[in-house]
């Protein structure tokens, strides 16, 4: 009986086995045909060859029917029957067989593509909705490359080679919920020449859905683009059927998807849409600079997709192809995903019509909890084992469902050997000391670093023409300024940084020593001490910097910057309460001492102008002078950020955003105490959110009111300050003003604020067909403040972004109680 019972389960033993298939896909002319999709019949498992046109894969002994599908050719199923390895099968792949149906296509009659077209755009929302939800099993490999590349850049050497820069792999599973939830785990992540770095690899982000209207991605356009079969896809494309392909019982329709305007936000080529039942096929769509790709100059989009159970259609392979032509760089790259093994839920809403049904008798909730624990889906969207980046190479060669070519088994070959070389301290050390050679160059224009990389210890000293200021207080001022860091394992844990600056007409020297330790970077949390004797401006936001200040005094002859002498004791500390939720506190003893102009000297406009005093000229407070005082001052923030997103790295904690506002409220309290000459009562409240208009463009507002609620003893340096700007060149942020007086306006009284901004992102500018050669984007924003003694002020500007990729122009006009206030021209950095 024993006996028996061991040969029946050696017998089972041996047709669990996995059997190896592999061969190579060609066209008629013996061509490799790169990334062709196989998939089994009646199942999720499947592969794509890779860029040889080789694939591999691996199934238990049995007889199937393997499916080779490439977009442009014709399927080719295969009968196999498994009981050896390896099995050996060579596939050649014949172009499309097209048919037009006899139909006869005048000038003046519509081509049949449009009832094609109009019939999937009936059933867009139907096939987008027709899973409720879905797990399965993303394969990603990434690979890019650089095959040329500038000696230098503004002067500065690159240090990168040609070839492979990036090849990464990584396995994870992905859950989708409708209409939103994504939670993804990734299993395995491997980095060429890094092992102990984890992939970003992301199969949520590779969720490019052609069922959607508009398919939006971070990094290739601001506005998003529209798909061929959108509820408005008519707007934007012209179709031409180019044939239809008998495949079994199937007819596809191939349609020629062409752009009506060049420069519009939309894909060209073809899908391939299924006759009566309307499903997308496959896709192989192209989006190029014409059609606002922001910093890439193509990209080719791959999909194809199979029945998964029945009439339930999903995709099963997807690649991503570009090409990048950018400051000398010119690189491409590719990403490959494999999705299988897919379990799905129907909508239970669209069961009636559905014909085919699982055979359930739960209710959608029902199987979602057994599909998902419960509130599996939450904030956390993308979590990323410990261990995946551990796997060894017996592990990938068995679950890597594409074979690696050539150039990439030798990257990582080469750069895996060489990670071990070049984490040693020997070669560390030998590094260091070319590093480490002090350039007059650096130490002038670009800063010098001094570095022990095998103890992660580094030193930056800032390059001294960063460092050359003037202003009215001090006269020429030598800023210096360095930062140590130490980190571990590629997470900084520690920071020092040291400042000293000495003011030739003031001849007056100052310091301060910040030091910052980075203790859970889960939570975000750190902490500050920081003392010193020091200078600063009375807005603690700092509102003109040192460089603008300086251009504007020498040869504007205008002295904005006013300042005052600090000499103090501060710790701060900040975590994450809980996720969303993040305290900030502050608590500081100063005493603070008034400051005088010391110097009338600047290069321009000496006769045309006077300089004002150090002293801010106030509408609420007459004298803002305040000679001597003591202040211990506590600070509380709180920031929420409702049902905030994030992805967990075993070494971070990466915040992706919310679709809801930021919020936060800040307090400070004035202490009379310790000698303490201050005692107020100051409160802020303030919400701030992006908005996406689609191809409108995208805004972003910021709301923004508080008081006092004590103003017992105070000096104008604890007055709430508004951030304004009165020189050409701006900061175009969100709570920035441009034409306001930095001073003027500060209050001890309620105020308001409310700012907003609008990117149009190309909405207009393709109107006009000589500047969207320029690919510059136009801006509008409006800006309003509310105080006791300003009552309404409010300006508005528009401009152009982008200028050159990098640079904005905008004109604004403001305006005070209804009169003309000031208006004026603005330059910054806008991209």
């Amino acid at each position: 009986m024993k006996t028996a019972l061991c040969s029946v389960l050696l017998l089972l033993s041996v047709d669990l086995v996995a059997h190896t298939i592999s061969g190579r896909v060609t066209d008629e002319k013996g061509e490799p045909l790169p990334f062709t999709t196989l998939y089994i019949q009646n199942t999720t498992k499947g592969t794509t060859s890779n860029a040889d046109g080789y694939y591999s894969i691996d199934l238990p002994a049995g007889k199937y029917q393997l499916i080779f599908q490439y977009v442009g050719y014709k399927k080719e199923i295969k009968s196999v029957q498994l009981s050896d390895s390896p099995f050996i099968l060579n596939v050649m792949l014949e172009s499309e067989a097209l048919q037009l149906n006899e139909v006869v296509v005048s000038a003046t009659d519509e081509d049949p593509a449009y009832r094609v077209v109009r019939e999937a755009i009936k059933k867009r929302k139907y096939h987008k909705e027709q899973i409720q939800a879905y797990k399965c099993q993303v394969y990603i490999k990434g690979l890019q490359t650089i095959d040329e590349k500038p000696d230098k850049i503004f002067g500065f050497a690159i240090p990168l080679d040609t070839g492979i820069v990036y090849l990464s792999e990584s396995i994870s599973e992905l859950s989708f919920e409708q209409p939103d939830n994504i939670k993804e785990v990734m299993i395995s992540s491997k980095v060429s020449g890094n092992n102990n770095s984890f992939s970003y690899n992301q199969g949520s982000q590779m969720l490019f859905s052609f069922y959607d209207n508009l398919l939006k991605a971070e990094g290739l356009s601001e506005r998003g683009y529209v798909s061929p079969i959108a509820n408005n896809a008519m707007l934007f494309y012209e179709y031409k059927l180019e044939g239809v392909i008998q495949e079994n019982e199937l007819i596809i329709n191939k349609i020629k998807v062409i752009p009506r305007r060049n420069n519009d936000p939309v894909f060209s080529g073809y899908i391939y849409i299924i006759e009566d039942s309307w499903k997308i096929h496959s896709v192989n769509l192209t989006l190029t600079k014409d059609h606002q790709l922001e910093f890439i100059d193509n990209l080719n989009i791959r999909q194809v997709h199979a029945p998964i159970y029945g009439d339930f259609w999903m995709m099963i392979s997807q690649k991503f192809t570009f090409t990048v032509d950018i400051f000398g760089f010119k690189g491409k790259g590719d990403f490959i995903g494999i999705h299988s093994d897919y379990e799905i839920q129907p909508n239970e809403t669209l069961l009636d019509s559905i014909q085919t049904k699982l055979e359930t008798g739960d209710t959608t909730h029902q199987i979602i909890q057994k599909l998902f624990p419960k509130k599996y889906f939450n904030n956390e969207i993308l979590v990323v084992k410990e261990n995946s980046n551990k796997k060894d190479s017996s592990y990938w060669e068995k679950v890597r469902p594409i074979p690696l070519t050539k150039i990439e088994i030798e990257d990582y070959k080469t750069k895996d050997s060489l990670e071990v070389i070049f984490n040693s301290k020997p070669y560390k050390d030998s590094i260091d000391k070319v590093v480490n050679k002090i350039n007059p160059a650096n130490i002038i224009y670009s800063g010098y670093v001094y570095q022990k990389s095998f103890q992660e210890k580094y030193f930056r000293f800032e390059p001294i023409i960063e460092n050359l200021q003037f202003n009215t207080v001090e006269g020429a001022v030598v800023f210096l300024k360095s930062t140590y860091n130490k980190s571990e394992n590629g997470n900084l844990k520690y920071q020092v940084v040291p400042e000293l600056r000495y003011g030739f007409s003031s001849k007056k020297p100052y310091g301060q020593l910040f030091g910052r330790l980075y203790y859970n970077s889960e939570n975000f949390s750190r902490a500050l001490v920081q003392f010193g004797s020091f200078v600063y401006q009375y807005n603690e936001y700092q509102p003109i910097s040192s460089l603008i200040n300086s251009l504007e005094t020498l040869f504007n002859r205008r002295n904005y910057m006013k300042l005052y002498e600090k000499n103090f004791f501060r710790m701060a500390h900040q975590t994450e309460l809980t996720n969303g939720v993040l305290l900030t506190s502050n608590i500081e003893y100063a005493n603070r001492q008034e400051l005088s102009n010391t110097t009338d000297y600047s290069i321009l406009k000496q006769d045309e102008r006077v300089f004002t005093s150090n002293k801010p000229v106030n509408a609420e407070l007459t004298n803002t002078s305040f000679g001597s005082n003591n202040a211990l001052r506590v600070d509380a923030h709180v920031t929420l950020r409702i049902k905030q997103k994030y992805i967990s790295r075993p070494d971070q904690k990466i915040v992706m955003g919310t679709k809801y506002p930021r919020f936060r409220i800040s307090y400070s309290k004035g202490l009379p105490a310790l000698g303490s000459d201050v005692d107020f009562d100051r409160i802020s409240f303030d919400v701030r959110d992006n908005i996406d208009y689609k191809l409108m463009g995208s805004g972003n507002y910021s709301l923004a009111t508080g008081t006092f609620l004590n103003d017992n003893k105070l000096t104008f340096i604890d007055y709430t300050h508004f951030i304004g700007s009165r020189t050409v060149l701006a900061q175009f942020k969100a709570n920035n003003f441009q034409l306001l007086d930095y001073y003027y306006f500060s209050t001890t009284k309620n105020w308001l604020t409310a700012q907003y901004s609008h990117h149009f992102n190309g909405f207009l500018i393709n109107k006009f067909p000589l500047l969207r050669k320029t690919k510059v984007q136009a801006t509008g924003s409006v800006n309003y403040l509310f105080t006791e003694t300003s009552k309404s002020y409010i300006e508005y500007g528009f401009g152009l972004e982008h200028i050159f990729k990098i640079f904005r122009i905008d004109y604004y006009m403001a305006y005070l109680r209804g009169e003309h206030y000031a208006s004026g021209i603005k330059f910054g950095m806008g991209f």
